[in-house]
């Protein structure tokens, strides 16, 4: 069946996850964009939005019910980790590991960054004066250097937040230094918005050539 431009991303990924995931059948991410690209060949939603609209469909990720309350509201999917998901049976719950957010938003700045900046990105440890730093995203040939930062924190001031953006912002500026190159840098947020668009409004002043993007629901990628 031919893609009619008349399907949202949701009403995609929902008949997907509802194809492949029958009779409790646990699947991967890379199966539901699989579905789609077979059966919609001229859907216009990347995978980078399709893998956002799982795990705002799932009804064990707490911060997607801040972040992505549209879909949270429709949630029907629990989450396994490691990019797997299964549908979910009445009030089944399951705990989500702290750390699985921030694993993949990695991966999808990761995926973003590639196609916008076109390079080949991957998580390294940078020799700075002697003492190694690992960042997110980076090319050493093409000297581009740039680490992700996913935040829900919404209360009046995000200090803590602020301070460890402000780290890599110095170690970045410090990696220049110390190569003698001149260096593409940037920060990359997903999560709350808020905090990236203050960040850069507190802070740009003072950020000299570093940039900060922000990644919203949808995989849209802005520079803030």
């Amino acid at each position: 069946m031919p893609y009619n431009y008349k399907k949202t991303a949701y009403e995609l990924v929902r008949e997907a996850a509802y194809s492949i995931g029958k009779d409790g059948k646990p699947f991967h991410y890379t199966e539901v964009v699989n579905y789609v690209r077979t059966h919609y060949p001229d859907c216009p939603f990347k995978d980078n939005t399709i893998q956002l609209h799982l795990r705002g469909l799932s009804k064990n990720i707490e911060s997607s019910k801040r972040n992505h309350p549209s879909l949270y509201k429709r949630a029907f999917l629990i989450f396994l980790g490691n990019g797997r998901f299964k549908l979910a049976e009445g009030s089944e719950t399951e705990q989500l590991e702290a750390d699985e957010d921030r694993i993949d938003s990695e991966a999808i700045a990761k995926e973003v960054m590639e196609e916008y900046l076109g390079v080949k990105l991957e998580k390294k440890k940078l020799n700075i004066f002697g003492k190694y730093k690992e960042f997110d995203l980076v090319n050493i040939e093409e000297a581009v250097v740039g680490d992700v930062k996913f935040y829900t924190f919404k209360g009046a001031v995000p200090a803590a937040q602020f301070s460890a953006i402000s780290e890599y912002v110095w170690l970045m500026e410090k990696l220049e230094q110390s190569s003698g190159r001149k260096w593409r840098k940037f920060i990359v947020g997903l999560g709350n918005r808020n905090t990236f668009e203050r960040y850069a409004k507190q802070y740009g002043p003072w950020l000299g050539d570093v940039e900060i993007y922000f990644i919203d629901d949808n995989g849209k990628l802005e520079i803030l």
